[in-house]
């Protein structure tokens, strides 16, 4: 897997949830200095109507001892009475004394006394306010009292100036007042009147009603906070199981149901990397179904990946610890597995293929492996596969054995190829690749009367390139497409040519790969060829190979009508070599039947083999089609042929494959 791809992978995945711990962390922290904003309002608030309310009795007493003096006993002595009756009812005041402006006591209601340090401190804030605690009683309250200077009023910055640690400290809380009872503190409040200070003594009573609004707004923004972190760790923890199901889903394989690709490669990359020191053997295994797109023919692709899943699901018992494995893709697994030795290692292979065969009873599967021995250091999981998976296309869909262990020489294969790959539009374009040709002698007389054009390829450093070489790697890549109009362009050139020379000319067999019959205009692209150089089309053959009619049969039947019809000689190459040829030659009509030279081969089969010539003959020249037998190597071979009236020969017996200047010195 690339960097990019997996950094993609990682953003995919990652969804940090320290931002919500911050967020629900700095929520709690707002919420909470809110909670104590509000509540410090409100107990300033109520405690601001107290001191108010305080003020209003000491007020109400100090308007008492305006006409106050030493003097006036009976008045006096009607004031101290009024005030004590005023003290017996009313529970807020609790003393009263008066003095004179040197602070003497003249006159105590009650047994307490302010002291020095609390009278200083009252002053000092009147100082500070730039006022007097005096206090004028509005006329139209009680028409008898007026004073000049203003009503002192009790404000925050009063409040603020009021130091409540030491009457908190006496405090008395009581439960029999209300469901959270009352707070009791005491102020002195000094008011100067007439050259005496009127001291009272007030008892702050702050009851359970006074807090009632205070609690219920408490509760109802503890509530609502609670509500709201509730919701807030709901979506947190749905945020942790979205991350696990999000990355449930990166790694989920859809047909499977089971760990996917990306999992195997993250899964195998810990795994070696934990194994570093080389404690544990690991093997990469690629197991393939053969033949799978030959079961989703027959069965259809729904089954065919149902058919994987189960193999997904018995592959699953066989794993140990620290192994893992996955789909790769089309019925083909990794396997990252360990292994103490070989033969323990195959036997394994051996009873997991044994198990996946007995999925489908009546069908017989067969599976190829692929394996890749780790060594400790060796830590790129895609890179370890791609070996396993090299020694098993290596193996071959047809091979004999079905475990096949990676080597070096199966490396240089894949480096060879990627070289041929890299450099094969070079070489078309540096007309590297060279025309070939093998003659095809006629029975009767022993002289030319054909040719085959053939491919070799002069590289510039690799030097000579034999077809089996290059051949397979451009079927497989559709390169062979470019390669065989290159080849059919080159001959119809060099017939037109020798032509032009008035030599002497005959039919020259140019290959047209299987690969050209998917396409439906086949017939008008050759002419449109050969046609740019004027060339007769009866001088050049078109051979096409016999399992090219396992394609697209409708269009191989009307292409094949077409070119006839063009003037072309059509062959079968390699009649034999299949299993349906019979069925082909029912189906199609064709000028030239060339068999395959594996009749020819070997003592007891050759034997055999003449036997099926003969009747091929005589069944061609029933269907007025000509006979080329390729692939003749001996004398005896060719007087069979001979004898059997067999029309054409190519093979080493009479010649190899030579370059065009060869060709035309020694047939021309």
């Amino acid at each position: 897997m690339s960097k990019s791809k997996e950094k993609r992978i990682k953003r995919l995945k990652r969804k940090h949830i320290w931002p919500s711990i911050v967020g629900l962390a700095c929520m709690m922290f707002i919420f909470a200095v809110l909670l104590g904003l509000i509540l410090s309002v409100s107990m300033v608030d109520v405690v601001h109507r107290k001191l108010n309310m305080g003020m209003e009795h000491a007020q109400d007493i100090a308007a008492l001892y305006v006409d106050y003096s030493e003097e006036e006993s009976e008045g006096n002595l009607w004031i101290e009475q009024t005030v004590l009756n005023y003290m017996e009812f009313s529970a807020e005041t609790e003393a009263v004394v008066l003095l004179d402006e040197q602070y003497e006591t003249v006159w105590a209601g009650g047994t307490a006394f302010p002291n020095i340090k609390e009278m200083q401190t009252i002053e000092m804030f009147g100082k500070d306010a730039n006022t007097e605690m005096q206090v004028i009683i509005e006329e139209d309250r009680y028409n008898i009292f007026k004073f000049e200077n203003e009503m002192v009023e009790i404000d925050d910055d009063f409040i603020s100036h009021i130091d409540f640690s030491e009457m908190l400290a006496e405090e008395e809380l009581s439960n029999e007042e209300g469901f959270i009872g009352k707070i009791d503190f005491k102020i002195w409040y000094v008011i100067p009147v007439e050259g005496y200070n009127v001291c009272v003594l007030s008892v702050i009573n702050i009851y359970g009603y006074d807090l009632m609004m205070l609690v219920v707004c408490a509760v109802m923004f503890v509530i609502f906070t609670g509500i709201f972190v509730i919701y807030y760790l709901i979506s947190f923890f749905s945020l942790i199981l979205g991350m696990h199901k999000t990355t449930k889903l990166i790694y989920t394989d859809m047909i499977t149901g089971g760990h996917n690709w990306l999992y195997f490669i993250k899964k195998g990359n810990q795994l070696l990397k934990r194994n570093r020191s080389g404690k544990r053997h690991y093997a990469m295994v690629h197991l393939k179904l053969r033949k799978y797109r030959s079961f989703c023919t027959c069965f259809g692709v729904r089954e065919a990946e149902e058919l994987t899943e189960k193999f997904y699901g018995v592959l699953k018992k066989y794993m140990k610890k620290h192994e893992t494995f996955a789909l790769h893709e089309n019925a083909e697994f990794g396997l990252l597995v360990t292994y103490a030795d070989v033969d323990e290692l195959v036997s394994r292979i051996k009873s997991w293929e044994k198990a996946l065969d007995a999925v489908l009873p009546g069908i017989k599967l067969r599976f190829v492996s692929g394996v890749y021995l780790v060594e400790p250091k060796e830590l790129d999981v895609d890179l370890l596969y791609n070996n396993a998976l090299l020694a098993g296309e290596m193996s071959g869909e047809d091979a004999e054995t079905n475990i096949a262990f990676y080597n070096i020489e199966m490396n240089k294969q894949r480096l060879w190829e990627r070289k041929v790959e890299d450099d094969m539009e070079r070489a078309l374009a540096n007309k590297e690749f060279k025309v070939y040709l093998q003659p095809k002698i006629s029975t009767g007389e022993e002289k030319l009367a054909g040719a085959e054009a053939l491919v070799r390829w002069i590289h510039p450093t690799e030097g000579f390139i034999p077809p089996n070489k290059f051949i397979p790697i451009f079927e497989q890549n559709g390169f062979i497409l470019k390669l065989d109009d290159y080849m059919l362009e080159e001959i119809a050139r060099q017939q037109a040519e020798w032509i032009a020379q008035g030599k002497n000319i005959v039919p020259i067999s140019v290959n047209v790969s299987r690969a050209h019959f998917t396409r439906e205009d086949l017939a008008e692209h050759i002419v449109g060829i050969v046609d740019k150089y004027k060339v007769p089309h009866s001088v050049i053959e078109l051979e096409l190979t016999e399992s090219a009619f396992f394609d697209d049969k409708q269009t191989l039947l009307n292409t094949v009508k077409s070119l006839r019809e063009a003037g072309f000689p059509v062959s079968m190459d390699d009649f034999g070599a299949g299993y349906s040829s019979l069925n082909s030659l029912k189906e199609m009509h064709l000028d030239v039947l060339k068999i395959d030279a594996d009749f020819f081969r070997g003592v007891e089969e050759e034997k055999r083999g003449m036997l099926i010539v003969s009747e091929v003959i005589d069944l061609a020249k029933k269907l007025d089609m000509k006979i080329v037998a390729e692939g003749i190597e001996n004398k005896e071979q060719v007087d069979f042929l001979t004898e059997l009236e067999c029309d054409l020969i190519q093979g080493y017996f009479f010649a190899k494959p030579m370059p065009i200047s060869e060709f035309e010195e020694k047939y021309n």
